[in-house]
């Protein structure tokens, strides 16, 4: 029980990062979508 808590707990803080920086980019809008779509692609969210 103890590792699906561990889980849960990573799986929320990278929702809270995900949430965080759609914001963001959501205030700089002046960055291309091509530059954002190539740059999230390599992002390492299944680590």
């Amino acid at each position: 029980m103890e590792i699906f808590e561990e889980e849960i707990e990573i799986y929320n803080a990278k929702m809270r990062l995900l949430s965080w920086l759609y914001d963001e980019l959501k205030i700089q809008s002046d960055i291309p979508k091509d530059f954002l779509n190539e740059k999230g692609q390599k992002l390492p969210l299944n680590c």
